[in-house]
């Protein structure tokens, strides 16, 4: 039975990837020149790389951040990232048919090499390149540095204006996914909270991302949904559901070009979801679910989107055997309003036999431009009636009513 589960979900992972595959396979000719093949050691050198479309239709590009390079000299061979200058831009490119772009690149040349050397990219075949390295300036006495020594003091990659660096990678690999709130009403428990993320796993420019352009899209996301009940004398959290899972996002499968007016947006993944307690208040479930998002209008006009999501659950269900009949195995949210004002979002739950359904509806609106705009959330109302508010009571019906912040919708 596992080994079924694990196919099925496999199979759907897979067939995410094999259905966007022929989105990567027209790419443009890639060739990299050098402003000046005689350079000096501890010096920067520019490096363009020429993305050139050799069809006969329009494409579109996206230049890698970085590239990952060997310098190889006189028996030794060390890697070096290439940087793109501060003008870099993370815009798709368009290509005419028989036409280039061009974007610069940057990275330093290690002290210790002189002479002839060969700059090999082992993800562009056949772009090697000879450089002459003049001697730079040492310091009398200097012993070159053993390469323990370099691996121990330098584990981060480096070598580039752009090398690691903890706030960039966050920013690269980290983004928003479900709703991100904290709201508060007169309903017991009065509290309620949501926090999520989710984290791309592979490097968007490291040799597997290169490789198999898909696996960009794989990522891990993280939810959490809490219940904090104010009017009891201790304050304590109510209820707590905690979402880990793997997914696979595809963007744009149709459209997403800023003036078209329809995209459709797949996304495939499998989710664990548990409250964290024991005994007879222990709640859990394991589901593998495909989610199509389908936005109707343009980004400055009245944005229709709908998110309908179906899954089967994976596993038993001890802890509740009779979820399924107010989970079910289907849910649809709807969103209406502006892009970058106000929205109203409504996700509806049918259950099994659809008469254990439950409706949220959340409204938001940005209130960035106000509080001599010193702060960024939105101001964010929610209200919910039905079964299932908490994961310990899926069982229950209850209505409220909250309203407070949120930091992304």
């Amino acid at each position: 039975m596992k080994a079924l589960i694990r196919t099925g979900i496999g199979g759907w992972l897979l067939l995410g990837m094999i259905i966007s595959a022929w989105a990567d396979t027209i790419r443009p000719t890639l060739l990299f020149s050098f402003s000046d093949h005689v350079v000096t050691a501890g010096s920067t050198v520019h490096v363009t790389l020429h993305a050139l479309n050799p069809g006969s239709e329009e494409i579109t590009w996206v230049a890698p951040k970085e590239i990952s390079a060997w310098l190889r000299n006189d028996g030794q061979s060390v890697s070096v990232n290439l940087g793109a200058t501060p003008s870099y831009s993370t815009e798709k490119f368009s290509i005419p048919p028989s036409r280039f772009v061009a974007r610069q690149y940057l990275f330093a040349v290690p002290v210790t090499f002189s002479g002839e050397a060969i700059l090999d990219f082992p993800k562009f075949p056949g772009n090697q390149k000879v450089i002459e390295i003049r001697p730079g300036m040492v310091e009398p006495g200097a012993k070159p540095e053993s390469r323990i020594a370099r691996w121990m003091r330098d584990a981060e990659p480096d070598g580039s204006p752009k090398s690691f660096d903890p706030a960039r990678f966050f920013q690269e690999h980290i983004s928003g996914y479900e709703p991100l709130y904290f709201i508060a009403g007169t309903e017991t428990p009065n509290a309620k909270f949501q926090i999520s993320f989710k984290y791309q796993i592979a490097n968007r420019d490291g040799w597997l991302a290169q490789r198999f352009p898909s696996v960009e899209r794989v990522y891990f996301a993280y939810t959490q949904t809490s219940l904090w009940d104010w009017n009891s004398s201790s304050a304590p959290f109510f209820d707590s559901s905690y979402k880990p899972e793997v997914l696979y996002a595809w963007e744009k499968v149709i459209g997403g070009a800023h003036d078209d007016t329809f995209r459709m947006d797949l996304q495939i993944g499998a989710q664990h979801e548990s409250n964290g307690r024991d005994g007879n208040a222990s709640r859990s479930l394991n589901i593998a679910y495909i989610r199509p998002t389908f936005v109707f209008g343009g980004d400055k006009s009245l944005q229709l989107t709908l998110q309908p999501r179906a899954w089967f659950y994976v596993g038993d269900l001890d802890d509740n055997p009779d979820l399924t009949d107010y989970r079910g195995y289907a849910d649809l949210r709807a969103i209406i309003g502006w892009k970058r004002g106000l929205q109203l979002s409504t996700t509806a739950r049918g259950g099994d036999t659809f008469d254990h359904g439950s409706l949220q509806f959340d409204l938001t609106y940005p209130m960035m431009r106000f509080f001599y705009s010193n702060f960024s959330f939105y101001l964010h109302a929610q209200y919910f009636t039905g079964y299932g508010e908490s994961l310990l009571r899926y069982d229950q019906r209850s209505s409220a009513f909250r309203i407070g912040v949120s930091m992304y919708r």
